[in-house]
């Protein structure tokens, strides 16, 4: 049975660190000496430059997973070929032995 413990514990370590980001945020937040309408302002800033790096994050995965595809499937092509490079000797000798039998 395998143990799960060394992910459950990175699963743990990751998820306070999140609680810790997102209390300080908010920490921040109520202390931070600007108006209402300023915070509001700078909140949806960050929230749009937030969305914005996400979209690009997301396009820069999508490139990357095209890319990974097109070289998976030209090192599947080059191995089948080299397969079948080696495999033509096997092929023709037992073609030959099953001809002179």
């Amino acid at each position: 049975m395998e143990n799960n413990n060394g992910s459950n514990v990175r699963g743990s370590v990751a998820f306070a660190f999140l609680i810790g980001a997102v209390a300080g945020g908010v920490a921040a937040l109520l202390f931070a000496p600007e108006t209402g309408a300023q915070m509001r302002g700078r909140i949806k800033r960050g929230a749009r430059d937030m969305r914005e790096r996400g979209g690009n994050l997301a396009h820069d995965m999508q490139d990357r997973a095209g890319n990974m595809k097109g070289a998976v499937s030209e090192a599947r092509s080059a191995y089948r070929d080299e397969m079948d490079k080696r495999r033509a000797p096997a092929r023709n000798a037992v073609l030959e032995t099953t001809e002179q039998a």
